[in-house]
């Protein structure tokens, strides 16, 4: 397969691009070269056949990327980019909206889209997402937003595109860019596995699970408490 791995630069998507290395074509994009350099090596000791590289980024010049893809049908795209992802709403300045959404959203749409015109199949896509998308996680808006449209647009798609397969990763445990390598080598384990058994999304972390769990169970203690509050309103009127 020809994979294109988007933020492989991080230390999430490095380990993805290890699993999915062996036996196939990696093109490997990130902002920092010396990372992707670095994540390169580790790819081919881990059994790739080929390892390109790209230093690109999503919110400032497509051209590069847009180039190298001209060369190459693209099967398979792991997205592990973001630039929003270590920032809470409070610590983004208004003049950096532009480039948080161009990064996250309207650059990957363009390059999906080049994608999808050069070539007779739609790629499969995995999207790293975030458990945050799905408890709408206070203080996070500009992050989780910029995921839950990408991956709106990116069902949208699947729906117009009959054969198209999309696999929705959310995180649910803290994983540092910087350190400990177990974490994302567990995560990247996981996602070739989903993959491997066609699954359309995956919940990675037990702490995500219970704050799923938490969000859904939410609105039913709000009901119970409302119900013994009107009760104990009844009793002392009467």
């Amino acid at each position: 397969m020809q994979i294109l791995i988007l933020g492989a630069s991080s230390n999430v998507g490095t380990a993805l691009a290890e699993a999915f290395a062996s036996g196939n074509t990696l093109i490997l994009t990130g902002r920092n070269a010396v990372r992707l350099e670095a994540a390169a090596g580790i790819c081919r000791t881990a059994g790739s056949a080929n390892v390109k590289l790209v230093t690109a980024d999503l919110a400032r010049d497509l051209h590069p990327l847009f180039e190298e893809l001209q060369r190459h049908p693209i099967d398979l795209i792991i997205d592990a980019a973001s630039a929003s992802s270590s920032k809470r709403d409070g610590e983004i300045s208004a003049d950096a909206f532009d480039s948080l959404v161009a990064a996250d959203f309207l650059s990957k749409v363009q390059l999906l889209q080049r994608i999808c015109q050069n070539q007779a199949a739609a790629p499969a896509v995995i999207f790293i997402s975030t458990v945050l998308t799905l408890v709408k996680s206070p203080g996070r808006t500009v992050y989780t937003a910029l995921k839950g449209l990408y991956e709106t647009y990116l069902i949208k798609l699947g729906a117009a595109r009959p054969g198209f397969y999309l696999l929705i990763v959310y995180i649910g445990i803290v994983i540092e860019n910087k350190g400990d390598y177990e974490k994302p080598r567990r995560l990247a384990s996981a996602v070739a596995k989903a993959f491997l058994d066609r699954r359309r999304s995956l919940l990675f972390g037990m702490s995500g699970r219970i704050y799923v769990g938490l969000f859904y169970v939410q609105p039913m203690i709000f009901n119970l408490l409302t119900l013994i509050q009107r009760k104990v309103r009844k009793l002392i009127a009467n």
